[in-house]
């Protein structure tokens, strides 16, 4: 490889950024994008994300020499099992919740004499002349917006359902075909590249099991040792407050910050000394996750320097939103073993053209 071709690929790449940059600016090519990416990326990415979750649990079928369409439909058909108690846990929790904030509420209304006052009013509105037709204007209104509201519901249920079984087959697929998935992204890479093409392939599948997988471990331990601490505090509604730990944990070091700001609104509410408690909670597990659980369970898998990540989410999720946030470090380290590889590759054809 010539310098002259270095820098034509290097223009041609600089042209296609350019490219894409300006179809961006048209409003119908813009609201195609849009339309793919909710459409098509998000349930890859959560596809993605899902089958390295559920990854380990397939090679244990695997080893047990199942073949790997039983394989992926055991894996699946367990992980909905749990997903299905676990939800069935968080609804009753909640419905038990929001049975407590009603009897709360009707306490409070009870002991200051909120139902006399209201049905004084009722009293003082029935004998108002222009009532009824106030009453039938918003009652035709409400049956419009029910109406409305009904549509969009249901319009937001089929879309809900069909993301849904979209990231279950590419699950499924993913598990049952993974073999066969390398071996066609092998082959988008010249022939005399094709050695180069599979450890690329190998190391980026390993940076992204590594990743996952490690940051679910630290999510979920995270989350187990505050929903302890809330529980060891008296905080209100500790799972509730946990569950949301583990989802933004995901998202690197900044991730459990953004999760501690309904903790803090609810504190502020009970009293200083509240948040007083729940600040050494969040000392001691922030102490915990960066001198215990990250170097025992990420080790140094990603090699990234920590400011370097926290400058990576917060540029994706400002460019991109909360879905950036959340695949901008796995996507930087891909680059990264691509650009290392090219880079080995490129020096190796500079050497050979100077001799």
């Amino acid at each position: 490889m010539s310098k002259k071709n270095i820098i034509t690929y290097l223009v041609i790449f600089n042209l296609f950024v350019i490219l894409i940059i300006l179809l961006s600016k048209i409003s119908i090519i813009k609201s195609f994008i849009e339309v793919i990416f909710s459409v098509v990326i998000i349930p890859i990415i959560f596809g993605v994300f899902l089958f390295y979750i559920l990854k380990p649990l397939n090679n244990i079928f695997l080893k047990k020499k199942m073949k790997r369409g039983a394989a992926a439909t055991l894996t699946i058909f367990i992980f909905f099992f749990i997903a299905s108690g676990v939800i069935k846990y968080f609804a009753d929790y909640f419905i038990e919740q929001f049975i407590n904030i009603k009897s709360l509420l009707l306490n409070i209304i009870e002991s200051r004499g909120g139902i006399d006052n209201i049905q004084s009013m009722v009293r003082e509105s029935v004998f108002n002349i222009n009532y009824y037709e106030k009453f039938l204007g918003d009652i035709q209104n409400y049956i419009t917006l029910l109406a409305t509201n009904i549509r969009k519901l249901f319009d937001k249920g089929i879309q809900l359902f069909s993301d849904i079984l979209l990231v279950i087959l590419i699950v499924f697929y993913l598990l049952k075909d993974e073999e066969r998935i390398k071996d066609s992204l092998e082959k988008l890479f010249p022939r005399k590249y094709k050695d180069k093409a599979c450890k690329i392939i190998e190391e980026g599948d390993e940076v992204l099991s590594s990743y996952i997988v490690g940051q679910a471990k630290v999510a979920l331990s995270l989350s187990i040792m505050m929903f302890i601490g809330y529980k060891i505090i008296g905080m209100m509604n500790p799972l509730i407050l946990a569950s949301v730990t583990f989802i933004l944990a995901f998202i690197p070091f900044i991730g459990f910050f953004i999760s501690l700001v309904l903790p803090y609104i609810i504190s502020i509410a009970l009293g200083w000394n509240m948040i007083l408690k729940l600040s050494i909670l969040v000392l001691i597990a922030q102490i915990l996750k960066g001198r215990i659980i990250v170097p025992i369970i990420m080790g140094k898998t990603m090699k990234i320097h920590p400011i370097t990540d926290i400058f990576l989410v917060v540029g994706a999720a400002t460019l991109i939103g909360p879905i950036g946030a959340f695949v901008i470090v796995p996507f930087y380290s891909l680059t990264k073993v691509f650009y290392k590889h090219f880079n080995r590759e490129l020096d190796k054809k500079i050497k050979e053209f100077k001799e």
